[in-house]
């Protein structure tokens, strides 16, 4: 699931409520500041208040642009050169326009090295075939999961409904979940869903939103287990299963990892950091006593298993690791595919004592793709939802008449 936060670009806009607390500052108080220096154009102060909101937040793209023009008001051309070269050199490329100071950066000499650097980074990479297509466009279908008999099981964000596709491609329907169904798991005909009340879903209440882990017969579709984890403050974007039949959930409202014991009735949060903002995927390393979690704009963690223990994933090779939606665990790798970046792309990131020390492209800006978000380990192969369609509505969940939705497409990428 993407980071569905807006947010208007600093310019133009008035802050009100300026916070004065002692220092260090937290990421909003960072960005107010930054906000009230560019309306009275203290260049300086702008810098040095953008630069903090990024050590906070590391991998937001919107800071970074921000930074750039920031460095442009200032005068110095070489300093927003350096950052936009950076984003071409992490593989990615940026809309570098929306103010006169931009368009005097881009028409520097220097620029056209990086625009053309930045242009070669949205070459497609990776096969086209699809392995799946299930011609329904209104699913938003968001999770994904196998069972040991090949069938595959999708849930759809859009109308709750949990679809089963059969090895020789029959389709049925299972069941329909009472919120948009974000995560799936399966095992011994049973399976767990991540159910929220809230976004994209057709039926969603704002007044009386929930997020629940659902449990589910997978042949008849009967609820089995109803656990309500929260009222209003949590959404459930990840969930994985362990072996001993522990259930753990990525809340990406209220940043959290919450944990249900085998045969509980209620979940427990396992997991906290104050560097959370907006976690997403997590992957379960059981044989170390270790799961892996994405944040869209802090980048990687670890946890302890036994413990709860959050240790951040360090980044040596400075690879921008934010924006990773589904997360995976293969070999001693990790899979994650990186929607909130321009190319979006699945990546594998090799590891090495809590650090990412290599970052592969798997596969990138692929014609078919309409947001890949989740998919599943089958082998040495990646299977993902290549279609999900968040792109195709609106603020107010709306088709957009300029991106109407897909058909649902699973495609695959070699992992070794």
């Amino acid at each position: 699931m993407r980071n569905h936060l807006i947010i208007t670009l600093i310019l133009g806009f008035t802050l009100t409520n300026i916070s004065f607390a002692q220092t260090p500052l937290t990421y909003q108080e960072n960005m107010e500041k930054a906000g009230a220096f560019y309306e009275s154009e203290d260049w300086a102060a702008l810098n040095t208040h953008l630069d903090a909101a990024q050590v906070i937040r590391p991998y937001s793209l919107y800071v970074w642009k921000n930074r750039i023009l920031a460095r442009q008001l200032a005068g110095d051309t070489d300093g927003a050169l350096s950052l936009v070269r950076t984003i071409a050199e992490r593989g990615l490329s940026m809309d570098i326009s929306g103010h006169p100071a931009l368009d005097a950066l881009t028409a520097e000499p220097d620029f056209a090295s990086i625009a053309s650097r930045m242009k070669s980074n949205l070459t497609p990479i990776g096969d086209t075939t699809v392995l799946t297509l299930h011609k329904s466009d209104e699913l938003l279908p968001e999770a994904y999961a196998l069972d040991r008999q090949g069938n595959a099981f999708f849930g759809s964000v859009r109308n709750g409904s949990i679809l089963c596709i059969s090895p020789n491609g029959a389709s049925t329907g299972i069941a329909f979940a009472p919120g948009g169904v974000f995560d799936i798991e399966v095992r011994d005909q049973k399976l767990w869903a991540a159910v929220n009340n809230q976004l994209a879903f057709e039926d969603a209440d704002p007044g009386n939103s929930f997020a629940a882990l659902m449990q589910f017969d997978a042949k008849t579709g009967a609820v089995l287990r109803d656990i309500r984890i929260s009222e209003k403050d949590a959404l459930l974007g990840d969930i994985e299963l362990a072996k001993d039949g522990t259930l753990y959930g990525s809340d990406s409202l209220t940043p959290r990892i919450f944990k249900l014991d085998p045969g509980a009735d209620k979940a427990s949060v396992f997991a906290t950091d104050a560097r959370f903002v907006n976690l997403q995927g997590i992957a379960l390393d059981e044989k170390n006593h270790r799961m892996f979690l994405a944040d869209y704009l802090t980048g990687l963690y670890v946890v302890d298993t036994e413990t709860g223990a959050v240790t951040a994933i360090s980044n040596p090779t400075n690879a921008h690791l934010g924006g990773i939606d589904g997360l995976y665990y293969h070999k001693g790798d990790l899979i994650g595919i990186q929607n909130g970046t321009k190319p979006q792309r699945i990546i594998k990131i090799g590891l090495s004592d809590n650090a990412a020390i290599s970052l592969t492209v798997l596969a990138q800006n692929l014609e078919p793709w309409n947001e890949p978000t989740h998919g599943v380990i089958n082998g040495d192969d990646f299977h993902y939802i290549a279609t999900s369609n968040w792109p195709s509505y609106d603020r107010e969940w709306k088709l957009r008449e300029d991106t109407p939705p897909q058909p649902l497409r699973v495609m695959a990428v070699p992992l070794d």
